[in-house]
């Protein structure tokens, strides 16, 4: 039974790895570089490379979304990687489920919740296939341990 919620756990990484890899990829780095985040208004690129943000004028808000969009993406993978890390042999998932079984649901159920207010299709099925995997493997960690 803790071999399957292993593998689950394991499984509920990968939505998190490949969201997040091609949330960097898709990010375009310049405001005339065309990418599938891109804006649609070619213009409003460029106007967001000459505005700055209030909080101060060192930077302009271009490049403040440039950075939260990389972020983001960073912290989808390492999100997967530690998952992948704590899963990665028998032993130590043993001795770390039931702290990280519980903290992927909720981690996850708190992105599917931004996902779903904030987010498009293709984000919100992943990130709801993850919390899916996430629980399944939490329950038959419970179940596996009476």
């Amino acid at each position: 039974m803790q071999e399957l919620s292993r593998y689950l756990f394991l499984a509920g990484a990968l939505p998190f790895l490949l969201l997040g890899t091609a949330h960097a990829v898709h990010t375009p780095r310049q405001p005339y570089e065309r990418k599938g985040l891109s804006p649609s208004d070619p213009s409003l690129a460029e106007s967001m490379a000459r505005s700055r943000v209030l909080l101060t004028g060192r930077t302009d808000m271009w490049r403040a979304w440039v950075f939260f969009n990389l972020s983001h993406s960073l912290g989808f993978v390492l999100f997967g990687a530690l998952v992948v890390l704590v899963g990665r042999t028998s032993a130590s998932f043993g001795y770390n489920a039931a702290l990280f079984l519980p903290l992927a649901v909720v981690a996850s159920i708190a992105y599917l919740s931004l996902g779903v207010a904030y987010s498009f299709r293709t984000p919100i099925i992943g990130i709801g296939l993850s919390v899916f995997l996430f629980s399944a493997a939490w329950v038959l960690y419970l179940v596996g341990r009476q």
